[in-house]
C-alpha cells in the first residue's frame, strides 16, 4: 500500500509539473489584450523591462517589469492582480472607497501598492503600512 501512494503521489507530481509548462519570457505584444489595454491606459510612456508568462497547474499568470521599477502582476485573461509602484499609483487603477479612506486617515500619504482577490483588496501605503479591505471596502487589518 505505501507503494502505491509513494507511485500515486510521483505520478501526479509530474502531471502537475507538465501540465504547469515553464515560466518563459515574452513581449509586451504577447500579453492579453486586456492587459495591454491597462498598460496603455495607465502606463502609456513605460517601457516593458520584461514579461515572463508563470505557468500554473490551474491557470496561466503574467508578470510585467516596466522601465519605472513598476511591477505588475496580471491574470490569464489579462486583468491585473497586483500593481506595485515606486511612487504613487495611476488615478484609476485603486476604487474610490479605498482612496477615500485612505485620503481621510493617511492624508500624506500614498498608494504604492494594490493587490485583490475574490475576497479582499490589500493596499500599500508610502511608508510600509498595509491595510486590507473586503469586497464591500470596509477595513478588516491594518498592518504597520
Amino acid at each position: 500500500m505505501k507503494q502505491f501512494i509513494l507511485s500515486f503521489s510521483l505520478l501526479l507530481l509530474g502531471v502537475g509539473a507538465v501540465l504547469a509548462g515553464p515560466d518563459r519570457a515574452i513581449t509586451r505584444e504577447q500579453l492579453p489584450a486586456t492587459a495591454q489595454q491597462f498598460l496603455q491606459e495607465y502606463f502609456p510612456k513605460a517601457e516593458v523591462t520584461a514579461a515572463h508568462e508563470d505557468g500554473h497547474i490551474v491557470q496561466r499568470e503574467y508578470d510585467v517589469m516596466l522601465d519605472d521599477g513598476t511591477h505588475i502582476q496580471f491574470a490569464a485573461d489579462g486583468r491585473w492582480l497586483e500593481v506595485e509602484s515606486r511612487g504613487a499609483l495611476p488615478r484609476g487603477i485603486v476604487p474610490p472607497s479605498i482612496v477615500t479612506y485612505t485620503a481621510k486617515h493617511y492624508p500624506s500619504l500614498t498608494i504604492t501598492r494594490i493587490e485583490r482577490s475574490r475576497r479582499e483588496w490589500e493596499v500599500g501605503l508610502s511608508n510600509g503600512v498595509e491595510i486590507k479591505f473586503n469586497r464591500r471596502f470596509s477595513v478588516i487589518s491594518i498592518d504597520d
